[in-house]
């Protein structure tokens, strides 16, 4: 009884479970197909809010008829809950992290190209989207402990990488062959995580108490 008990450890090992259902990686595969659309028709852009405040809402939905029936529901602590937790010091944090990313990028195109143009920015942008993809990396390394999850940070940065130093007849297929390279990998991931989960973990029939 003296053992002591790893809080953080229990909770990343249930985040992990339930990262299982590949239904993060279905959804955000197909906002990454969209996501050129934010740049080509800019009326898009008031799907975005939509998309923050009801995304969550949809994903529950879905696990309520597919995961939780099988694991069981988990109500997870909300960050402003936590011990230690400053909302000043997470805003600070990222935005050291973008002006970061933008500093890499941004460099890494002058060390490339040789010189510093303004059109050359929307060619360097599958590179910067991909640096930016380290964020959900590290959050899901953070959530889970598995240092797995570093690949996708790794993989979207080199996959920005390889479309930002290709040229395009127009500047903007790089990104646009980006996001949906990105998008259509994760939906396969998603949809095979999605079926090994069906079969690993059958619904749980719960039985009723005799009276």
């Amino acid at each position: 009884m003296n053992e002591k008990i790893d809080i953080k450890k229990i909770e990343q090992q249930t985040f992990h479970e339930f990262m299982t259902d590949g239904i993060t990686e279905i959804l955000l595969g197909i906002v990454l197909i969209f996501m050129p659309l934010l740049f080509t028709i800019p009326v898009f852009v008031v799907f975005v809010p939509f998309l923050l405040f009801f995304g969550t809402p949809f994903i529950e939905l879905i696990r309520e008829r597919t995961t939780y029936p099988r694991l069981g529901r988990v109500e997870f602590k909300r960050e402003a809950e936590r011990e230690g937790y400053s909302v000043k010091k997470s805003l600070l944090e990222f935005l050291a992290f973008i002006l970061g990313v933008f500093a890499i990028a941004l460099t890494t195109m002058i060390l490339i190209e040789g010189k510093f143009e303004l059109t050359l920015i929307y060619k360097w942008l599958p590179f910067l989207f991909g640096l930016i993809m380290f964020g959900p990396s590290l959050y899901l390394v953070d959530k889970t402990g598995q240092q797995r999850y570093y690949i996708l940070g790794t993989f979207s940065t080199l996959l920005g990488f390889f479309f930002s130093v290709i040229d395009f007849p127009d500047e903007k297929l790089g990104l646009y062959f980006y996001f949906f390279t990105l998008g259509v990998l994760a939906i396969i991931l998603g949809i095979i995580r999605y079926i090994r989960f069906i079969q690993t973990y059958p619904v749980i029939q719960m039985e009723e108490e005799e009276s």
